[in-house]
């Protein structure tokens, strides 16, 4: 790129401005204003960003510094010298950049043929890739038509099942017409059978259903003595609430006569008052003590109906599992309506009906708890009762009637004794119930006695309280008590009230109880004449299927008649159907005798058929060992492509070889620039060419560096070479070795991935070596003579690089014909696979000509199949007319004189007759024989469908694991082009990072064109210094010519410095930090960069002063 700027105009430039820098700093003492030092930048940048003192570059500068010196003591003598010993300085330095120059062509010139060495590379890549597509292309096409091969196999499969179907199914439908008749005997007997258990099942659904109905009247029972208790509990419930209402009614009315004649106590007052007046508070406790008796009797109560009620749940639970155990078919209109008429007039139906209607009497308000209570007195009690009496008598009455009825109803003619028995055991277990009945009558009768009893004890005690109460009235009117007593008595009247308050409150949670008991035997009630009407429902329902089941009896016994006759008929028919069947084996005789001729065409077809199937089964091996090549040319494809993959990588290499070389260039053309400018000062020259000679060294490390890298890769790449080399070896001894063994292609595949795996291994190696050598990239600066010395040993290591280039192109022209090798034996491949082809097409023919010829066959066995049947219709025949033969032979017996004519006519038609069936036999042996020919050539055909079904099923499962490896092969192609996809965008990423330092290096050449004006103008600074310097040359000779002196001292006294004081100040300022590039690699090296630049910066800032004095 800057190859242009480094031509002759470029070393006059230095000279010139070397000479302007000078006389600048000579004439700064002499100008009256002191002029301004321009700032001069430099640059800091380097390969990694540092710049490190080496002993060699420390030793040069201790060299210049002496050489400043001398240069000073020599300008504090002579200016002259000092001129030519920087002319010459600036011409060694100048040297040396031409050199470096020089050095930077010939790296221009070597990445230029880098380049071209990699568009040849690319070139080949893509050819390779073109290729490989046209492999999968052919792949692609041979797998196709191995699909259409097995295809083509099925479809020969399907037709050949098709034909052996066709015979299967003629053989078992002559079975099955044979076995057609014994399945209608045996299914004539399962009638019989079917019909008998029927019958006894409906015998036991009937007990079941007598037992069902006796649990539910049982259960009612029960229900009954249940709500019986229930009410009388509740009648005591109200008796005792209201005996408790009206006294605290009397207790109240008492307790506020009490307070409204309380009056001041009276002193004269006599001893048997006071008596009297404690009897009062005495009955009051008891009365209190009554009261609390009560309230725990009315908890004891309480608990007792909560007993009840858990019993009724269970109660109730019970009989719902009882109704899913008697639930029977729906019955008839006509019975529902009767039963729903029977159950609306039954007294049990009324009895319920007043039963619930006590339970619902007109309620009344009590006054003191607020709850509703029913008016109940004894005489209705009474009269309820005796209603219950009355409806159970009548209830009794009318069972018995219909008991009666039943007796006298007329029994049947076909009723069995089992019949007679159930009838006599329903007869007992109504009898057994009516003394339930009778029982709970006698029951509910005493109930009642005891309950008038404790009637009338209650009335006695309720007159009692009445006059006790009557007389604590009287006695509170007619004496006074004392305030102490009417404290006591307000007390106990409030614990009394607070007792009531409580026992209030009990009343009312069990007149609650009480109101919820009455809703849930309103709902018992009506359940359970629901249930009742349905089990008299299902009671009638069951006897109007008792009598089907007789009815269905009589029916079943008039079908066993005829079916007996009708066995008998069979029986006569199957001795007819003996004789015809004896005949029709002389007739199979004869068919036999045909089917031995139709037996030794069908061999002639078996053996057609051999060899068509031989043929096959060569075919099948031909199309495996084909789809083995394919196998193994994927697999060459595959190694293919890890070749081409392997060149890729190498690519990128290189790739990125040649664009750190461009950087590098490009580096080390800014710094030579740089340089140029620098060369304005002495001291700036020194550091700086010590810092280029450091920098150059650096590159050249690092270019060794990449060319053991490039050493490394090519040793690699002829080790894969190698690698590859052998591989391509036992993958040909495979190829011979496929044909005997097939498991050894699995061995092989399995030792590529591992092979695959160790290059995956070496290449993480690699890589982790490459990090070691970028960490030892520090240690290798402090080895850079040494590096400067192996220059000349890089030149020969790329004419080895070159050399192993030219083996490489080599190596891959090999392959490029190994690659022509694989196509032309695809090319062969393919040219066997079209001959395959044409081969199974003919072979398709033959299996159509075949099959054409089995249809054929198929049509005469049917022809003649459709002739035995006539033949077999004109037998029938015969032996009708021989049996009506018979008869008139008997008949001409009898009448022998008058009709011997006719014997002997009959006689011929006999013999007639004779030599027919003679001949009918031979045609039945003839066609036996044929149809055992045919069975067993039948049985020959399906063990070679088996055979060839085993085959087929082997075939399948070789391409099934031949499907297995192309799906795993894919597998790894696209793993592999995923790696591909992310080293892409790595070189992505590699990309964006180049185009970044282009525009650092766009920005670095427009920072060099500003400093080439800075440069323009020094020069003509110099010129100016030139002139000045030639001026001031010509006054100081005309200063010493001149004999007129105002003072002239004396040599020995007079300092041998110059009669001028000329102070030469060379400072070095730094570049803006907007214009330093500072190229960031690794934080490491910046750390290195920035400490070194510090020291740089020290030793530049300094100043080296040569002053020249003129004073006296």
């Amino acid at each position: 790129m800057y190859t242009s700027r480094r031509c002759g105009p470029v070393t006059d430039l230095h000279n010139a401005h070397t000479v302007s820098t000078l006389m600048r700093t000579m004439t700064t003492s002499a100008l009256p204003s002191n002029y301004p030092h321009r700032p001069l930048s430099r640059s800091k940048t380097s390969l990694n960003g540092t710049l490190p003192f080496r002993s060699s570059s420390i030793h040069q500068v201790g060299h210049r510094d002496r050489e400043t010196e001398r240069l000073q003591r020599r300008c504090d003598g002579n200016r002259s010298s000092d001129l030519f010993t920087l002319e010459a300085k600036l011409k060694r330095n100048e040297e040396v950049i031409a050199h470096q120059n020089a050095q930077i062509e010939v790296l221009s010139e070597e990445n230029r043929t880098l380049k071209g060495r990699l568009q040849e590379l690319i070139d080949l890549k893509r050819d390779l890739s073109n290729k490989q597509f046209e492999e999968r292309l052919k792949n692609d096409d041979l797998l196709r038509d191995l699909k259409d091969i097995d295809r083509l196999a099925r479809k020969v499969q399907a037709d050949k099942q098709y034909t052996v179907e066709a015979a299967d199914r003629e053989l078992t439908e002559a079975k099955m017409e044979i076995e057609q008749n014994h399945r209608e005997m045996q299914a004539l007997d399962n009638k019989v059978h079917h019909l008998t258990t029927d019958k006894k099942n409906l015998i036991e659904e009937l007990e079941t259903t007598k037992n069902q109905y006796v649990e539910c009247q049982s259960e009612l029972i029960r229900l009954q003595e249940l709500v019986d208790r229930i009410q009388t509990d509740k009648t005591k419930l109200h008796r005792r609430i209201s005996k408790l209402v009206h006294n605290e009614r009397d207790l109240l009315h008492e307790l506020q006569k009490c307070r409204r004649t309380t009056k001041p106590a009276i002193p004269s007052v006599s001893t048997g008052s006071s008596t009297k007046k404690l009897s009062i508070p005495a009955r009051i406790d008891i009365h209190l003590k009554n009261v609390e008796d009560e309230r725990d009797m009315y908890k004891n109560e309480v608990e007792g109906l909560q007993r009840l009620l858990n019993e009724r749940s269970r109660c109730l639970s019970s009989l719902s599992s009882s109704r899913l155990r008697g639930r029977s078919l729906s019955p008839t209109v006509i019975t529902r309506s009767t039963t729903r008429r029977d159950m609306a007039t039954s007294p049990v139906m009324q009895y319920m009906k007043r039963s619930a209607s006590s339970c619902n009497a007109s309620p009344t308000r009590c006054s003191v708890c607020g709850s509703n209570r029913n008016r109940l007195s004894p005489t209705k009690d009474i009269s309820s009762c005796d209603t219950q009496l009355k409806a159970l008598e009548e209830e009794r009455n009318r069972c018995r009637r219909e008991l009666r009825k039943y007796k006298r109803s007329p029994k049947e003619k076909d009723v069995d004794e089992t019949q007679l028995l159930k009838l006599i055991r329903e007869n007992e277990d109504l009898q057994s119930i009516i003394k339930k009945f009778e029982r709970l009558v006698a029951e509910i009768q005493g109930n009642i006695k005891v309950l008038t009893n404790e009637r009338d004890n209650i009335i006695i005690h309720y007159e009692q309280t009445k006059e006790e109460l009557q007389r604590a009235r009287h006695e509170l009117l007619q004496k006074a008590q004392t305030p102490k007593i009417s404290l006591t008595a307000q007390s106990i009247l409030r614990q009394v009230e607070n007792e009531r308050d409580s026992a209030i409150l009990d009343a009312r949670a069990a007149i609650k109880e009480l109101d919820s008991l009455r809703e849930r035997l309103r709902i018992a009630t009506e359940n359970g004449l629901n249930e009742r009407a349905r089990y008299e429902q299902r009671i009638e329902d069951l006897e109007v299927g008792l009598r089907k089941l007789d009815n269905d009896r009589e029916e079943i016994i008039q079908q066993n008649h005829t079916l007996r006759q009708q066995i008998k008929d069979l029986q006569n028919k199957l001795d007819e159907q003996s004789f015809t069947i004896s005949q029709l084996n002389q007739e199979l005789n004869d068919q036999k005798n045909a089917s031995a001729q139709l037996r030794y065409l069908s061999e002639e077809a078996e053996r057609l058929v051999q060899e068509n199937q031989r043929q096959l089964n060569l075919k099948n091996e031909e199309l495996h060992t084909h789809g083995d090549k394919v196998i193994r040319l994927e697999k060459k494809i595959y190694e293919l492509q890890e070749i081409n993959k392997a060149l890729r990588d190498d690519f990128q290499v290189v790739r990125v070889t040649v664009q750190t070389l461009d950087k590098e260039k490009n580096r080390l053309c800014g710094e030579i620039d740089l340089k140029s400018e620098e060369n304005l000062h002495l001291t700036q020259e020194i550091n700086s060419k010590i810092r280029r000679i450091e920098e150059l060294n650096m590159m050249v490390a690092e270019l060794e560096a990449a060319l053991n890298r490039s050493k490394e890769d090519t040793k690699q790449k002829l080790k894969d070479i190698t690698n590859m080399r052998l591989q391509f070896d036992r993958n040909l001894e495979e190829f011979n070795e496929y044909r005997r063994k097939v498991d050894l292609s699995t061995r092989d595949h399995k030792r590529l991935q591992d092979e695959l795996l160790t290059l995956t291994r070496e290449n993480h190696t690699l890589r982790q070596e490459i990090d070691h050598g970028i960490r030892d990239k520090d240690n290798l600066k402090l080895q850079v003579q040494e590096y400067i010395k192996q220059v000349s040993n890089c030149e020969n290591v790329i004419a080895q690089k070159e050399n192993d280039r030219t083996t490489l192109v080599e190596q891959y022209r090999d392959a490029s014909n190994e690659l022509s090798r694989v196509q032309i034996t695809l090319t062969d491949l393919e040219t066997q696979a079209n001959n395959l082809k044409q081969e199974l097409h003919i072979k398709i023919a033959d299996l159509k000509r075949l099959t054409e010829r089995i249809d054929y066959l198929e049509r005469e066995l049917q022809h003649h199949v459709s002739v035995g049947k006539e033949y077999e219709i004109q037998l029938t025949n015969m032996n009708h007319s021989l049996q009506r033969n018979e008869e008139m032979i008997k008949r001409l017996h009898t009448d022998k004189q008058n009709l011997s004519n006719d014997i002997a006519n009959i006689r011929d038609l006999n013999s007639t007759i004779e030599n027919k069936r003679e001949q009918f036999i031979r045609q039945l042996t003839s066609k036996e024989i044929e149809n055992e020919q045919l069975q067993a050539t039948i049985s020959d055909m399906k063990i070679e469908i088996d055979m060839l079904r085993t085959q087929l099923n082997n075939e399948k499962a070789v391409v099934h694991s031949l499907e297995e490896l192309i799906t795993s092969l894919r597998e790894k192609e696209y793993q592999i082009q995923i790696q591909s996809q992310e080293k892409n965008t790595d070189l992505h990423f590699a990309k964006d990072r180049a185009n970044i330092s282009d525009i650092k290096v766009q920005n670095q050449s427009k920072e060099i064109a500003a400093l080439r004006t800075q440069i323009i103008a020094l020069e003509t600074d110099n010129r100016r210094l030139r002139s000045l310097l030639t001026n001031e040359r010509y006054e100081s000779t005309n200063l010493r010519r001149s004999p007129v002196r105002s003072y002239s001292p004396p040599r020995a006294d007079t300092p041998r410095s110059s009669p001028t004081k000329i102070s030469i100040s060379l400072k070095v300022s730094e570049l803006d930090k907007s214009h330093e590039i500072t190229p960031e690699i690794n934080v490491n090296t910046n750390k290195n960069s920035n400490s070194n630049n510090y020291d740089d910066d020290n030793a530049i800032d300094r100043s080296s002063n040569f002053r020249i004095d003129t004073t006296p």
